[in-house]
């Protein structure tokens, strides 16, 4: 019974470690964060996580030249959300019952470089219940 608990532990760890446990089930809050990338021109560098409640997305980028979205589980920017431009920060949030809320479903943050320079991208971050 030992040598199969072991097992079973050694298992799951070397599964956890290489990034392949995945837990089912409902979740009352998840996020995703990516720091510090270079964005070269043309390039997008994208965040998603399951919402059932809300959302909320941010970014920062060393220089303007990111312009920053939230994509909604429609596959649509959600209303508002998006960067008016090139930007250095950004922060957009929905939630049930706001007018563009698009239900509960998978929502991505998305940073895109439309200049002709690399642009360091500090971070994205998308946070959701």
């Amino acid at each position: 019974m030992t040598v199969r608990r072991f097992a079973a532990g050694a298992a799951l760890a070397t599964a956890a470690g290489l990034g392949l446990l995945t837990i089912s089930g409902p979740a009352f809050a998840g996020g995703i964060s990516v720091y510090n990338r270079t964005v070269h021109p043309g390039g997008e560098v994208c965040v998603g996580a399951h919402a059932d409640n809300s959302v909320y997305a941010s970014g920062n980028a060393n220089s303007p030249g990111l312009k920053f979205k939230l994509i909604g589980q429609s596959g649509l920017v959600v209303t508002g959300t998006g960067s008016p431009g090139p930007v250095t920060a950004w922060a957009a949030q929905t939630q049930s019952g706001w007018y563009n809320w698009q239900g509960a479903g998978d929502y991505t943050a998305c940073a895109k470089n439309n200049g002709t320079q690399d642009v360091f991208l500090s971070s994205l971050i998308i946070t959701t219940s």
